[in-house]
């Protein structure tokens, strides 16, 4: 959510600053609103390119490059009907924010190439080109069964969102209702924390408008809320959705930048579970009792004050929070939190990864069979060590269907 990002010289100038993704960007769209032909994306704050895509006309992906912040390629892949036929990691010379596949603790792999099928699985190479496949056994961490939401939860979660006659759906840009509720709302909120109204408007406006374009809707609840689950906004059709109070989650919130889904709430929210690579705006506290997790860098989290989480991985999703941070362990890098003003949120954890792993539970045990490779269990808890044996991705909906990351 940074106002007035200084544009980098690595960033031309024709590239503009899109605050809901915390980059910059450079490329056409068609008249429906999807990107068509080539576009690049750097960055913030520093700027490098960190992706390289190519679409058709309709805005159907052909290929894309990522990029290690050295400039060094960190995964390409390409697309036939709409489908993906290949799918490559490499690993940087130099530390990175990027994620690599699971895998990489063997210091001889520098390529590792998606297997097609379930369970996720990798070809693994050195920079030869040799074949190498460490003896690394993936395991499904979670069943196809348990990612589905079933229609009765869907139905449900919808029935108490409305029940109370406390939600108001918007089908249409209302202008009138944007500008008499809304923005009162949001201008008072962006008062108490001394930020700039234009930018959270601007960005509210931008999703608004994204939704009414591609028939979701719009759904403002005045009052406290209280859910099972708010991890299917796609299946309730919901793009923006905006609480004048406070949200209780008793397990998962997940946000999607497929279309970019934002939530917005003015109070405190609770959450088991938090995953997100959407927009989040909570100007209070954020308390999650499991994992917070931040997935890609298509979208941001604000919280104008504090927050609290027993595991918290940002991956490259930026978080700013205004108040205290609080994690029992954190990994992954700092620069994606506060622009790498809060490093000393990576210091609580001083255990070994072999002596973090005891805590996992036996479920994250049997899938990424720890046991079968304790030779290559290194002595740091960070992304690159313990998304070594879990597929990054199918951790995500592990914590999407609430599973439990740790021992009771």
């Amino acid at each position: 959510m940074n106002k007035n990002q200084e544009r980098p010289t690595t960033v031309p100038k024709e590239a503009i600053w899109n605050a809901t993704q915390n980059e910059w960007e450079l490329g056409i769209k068609n008249e429906q609103g999807n990107y068509i032909g080539e576009w690049k994306w750097w960055l913030a704050p520093k700027g490098h390119l960190c992706c390289h895509t190519f679409f058709d006309d309709k805005g159907n992906m052909l290929n894309f490059k990522r990029f290690h912040p050295n400039g060094e390629i960190s995964r390409y892949g390409t697309f036939e009907n709409g489908e993906q036929i290949e799918d490559v990691y490499l690993k940087s010379s130099e530390p990175t924010s990027e994620i690599f596949a699971f895998g990489n603790s063997d210091n001889k792999v520098y390529k590792a190439v998606k297997k097609p099928g379930t369970p996720v699985s990798f070809d693994y190479y050195d920079k030869d080109d040799k074949h190498l496949n460490p003896p690394i056994i993936q395991k499904q961490l979670i069943s196809n069964e348990d990612i589905i939401i079933s229609e009765s939860e869907i139905t449900t979660i919808k029935e108490v969102i409305f029940e109370i006659g406390k939600s108001y759906l918007l089908k249409q840009f209302d202008t009138e209702f944007i500008n008499e509720t809304i923005i009162p709302i949001l201008s008072k909120k962006t008062e108490e924390k001394t930020i700039n109204i234009t930018d959270v408007g601007g960005i509210f406006m931008h999703l608004a408008k994204q939704a009414i374009d591609t028939k979701k809707d719009i759904v403002f609840h005045d009052g406290d809320l209280h859910l099972s689950n708010l991890h299917c906004l796609a299946e309730l059709e919901i793009g923006v959705f905006i609480i004048n109070g406070n949200l209780i989650v008793d397990g998962c919130i997940s946000l999607s930048d497929d279309l970019m889904q934002l939530l917005f709430v003015t109070g405190n929210v609770t959450a088991k579970n938090v995953t997100t690579c959407g927009m989040l705006f909570i100007f209070e506290n954020l308390t999650v009792t499991n994992c917070l997790m931040g997935d890609y860098n298509h979208g941001s989290a604000f919280i104008g004050n504090n927050l609290k989480a027993k595991f918290f991985f940002p991956e490259d999703y930026f978080f700013e929070v205004l108040g205290s941070v609080n994690f029992t362990y954190a990994f992954g890098n700092s620069w994606r939190l506060n622009q790498n003003q809060s490093p000393e949120a990576f210091n609580y954890n001083e255990k070994k990864l072999s002596e973090f792993i005891q805590l996992l539970h036996h479920n994250i045990h049997e899938a990424a069979s720890f046991e079968e490779n304790t030779s290559l269990l290194d002595d740091n808890c960070s992304e690159e060590s313990l998304f070594e044996y879990i597929d990054y991705y199918e951790f995500n909906s592990y914590l999407r269907a609430n599973k439990p990351v740790f021992k009771d």
